[in-house]
């Protein structure tokens, strides 16, 4: 079996059955997120306990690469503190503007999906989770 098909089955893997999909009533943080380029549409809500993140739902109306990031991130940060997921979502920001598939070792999760990025005109759909829980975390 090869990276490239099982890293397609764990991204069809999201797809079926996303992660932490849902809102939360009365979230500690919110922000929704507009790729204008495909029409994808993100709502991020988090539940806080502390400076920990203990719930985290994504609501997402867009294509399957978003749905993906959206379902592999909420994954990652749930029940992190709020530094962790900054310094996760910076780490995530960075590979994809790097030429080789070299990755932090937080992200080693993420690499069936930072494994497109040569795909150019998909990096808006796999960064607007991400951007969501930057402006959460702003």
């Amino acid at each position: 079996m090869t990276s490239s098909s099982i890293y397609r089955e764990a991204l069809l893997e999201h797809m079926r059955n996303p992660k932490n999909s849902g809102s939360i009533d009365n979230p500690d943080l919110r922000a929704s997120a507009y790729n204008p380029l495909c029409g994808d549409e993100l709502e991020l809500n988090i539940a806080l306990s502390g400076e920990k993140i203990k719930d985290c739902k994504i609501k997402v109306r867009g294509c399957s690469i978003c749905l993906v990031s959206a379902s592999m991130m909420s994954e990652l940060i749930l029940l992190k503190t709020l530094k962790y997921a900054a310094k996760t979502s910076k780490n995530f920001s960075d590979s994809l503007k790097k030429e080789n598939q070299k990755i932090a070792k937080n992200l080693e999760n993420l690499r069936p999906l930072i494994y497109l990025k040569k795909y150019k005109s998909r990096i808006k759909c796999m960064r607007l989770a991400w951007d969501a829980l930057d402006e959460c975390l702003s």
